[in-house]
């Protein structure tokens, strides 16, 4: 498996270049000033995020805000920058030499005016090549923040029936949406699973937008499963470990 079980990357292209899972998964390029320029003009706001990056660190939201004005979140700070040359020349000072990805940004839901996507975790036992979703968990981002990851922003957790009815979309389906996250979650598992022979657990990350439509944001080879521990039900958690022990 080597270094690139951590490298994110590597990881988009794997599912970006399987035709059933290309529509989901969300158009990310290598940052350069070229692909920054390009997907901020074709998208309007985008993230920007380390190739190597983990618990939400690092993570740059950039958007458009008319008469050549840029609005740059990191963390909970949010500035405004004339002209997209000087935003890249600002986020590059920010980051220095370390290697980063631009990425369309899913306009995401909110609950309580506040953006989430969830975590979903996909698993398959010691000896057999079924996978199954074992745990589904929906991040909604503390106040000020972009992120969702829970410690990072100091967010709230929900289970995902009872966070969709609460949320901005809870005109659609919440039993069809998870069948649809669930299948393409599965997809995805098995699409890694051929470069990852061995592996037995997925993490993704996956956003909605107001439509319901899907987008994988990025996948991990070693997933949290503090989430779940922190939701007052923890039967989620028990099957993830169950899973995890054979």
């Amino acid at each position: 498996m080597g270094s690139n079980t951590r490298n994110k990357w590597y990881k988009y292209l794997i599912l970006r270049r399987h035709a059933s899972l290309k529509r989901y998964v969300l158009k990310t390029r290598l940052l350069t000033r070229h692909n920054f320029s390009k997907l901020l003009s074709k998208y309007t706001h985008v993230i920007v995020k380390p190739v190597w990056g983990s618990r939400g660190r690092g993570v740059i939201q950039v958007s458009w805000k008319g008469n050549h004005k840029y609005a740059v979140r990191y963390e909970n700070r949010k500035i405004i920058i004339r002209g997209r040359t000087n935003t890249y020349r600002y986020i590059r000072r920010k980051i220095g030499y370390a290697s980063y990805m631009v990425q369309r940004r899913i306009t995401r839901p909110t609950i309580n005016k506040r953006p989430f996507d969830m975590r979903v975790i996909i698993q398959r036992r010691m000896y057999s090549s079924e996978w199954v979703v074992t745990g589904k968990v929906i991040k909604v981002a503390g106040k000020g923040y972009i992120v969702s990851n829970h410690t990072r922003s100091k967010g709230t957790l929900h289970r995902f029936k009872s966070g969709i009815r609460r949320s901005s979309v809870r005109h659609l389906s919440a039993s069809a949406l998870e069948s649809h996250i669930d299948r393409v979650s599965i997809r995805s598992a098995k699409r890694l699973s051929a470069f990852f022979p061995g592996h037995r657990i997925y993490g993704l990350d996956v956003g909605i937008n107001r439509k319901g439509r899907i987008g994988i944001i990025e996948a991990n080879l070693y997933p949290a499963s503090s989430h779940f521990l922190k939701l007052k039900d923890r039967k989620m958690y028990y099957r993830i470990m169950d899973y995890k022990n054979g």
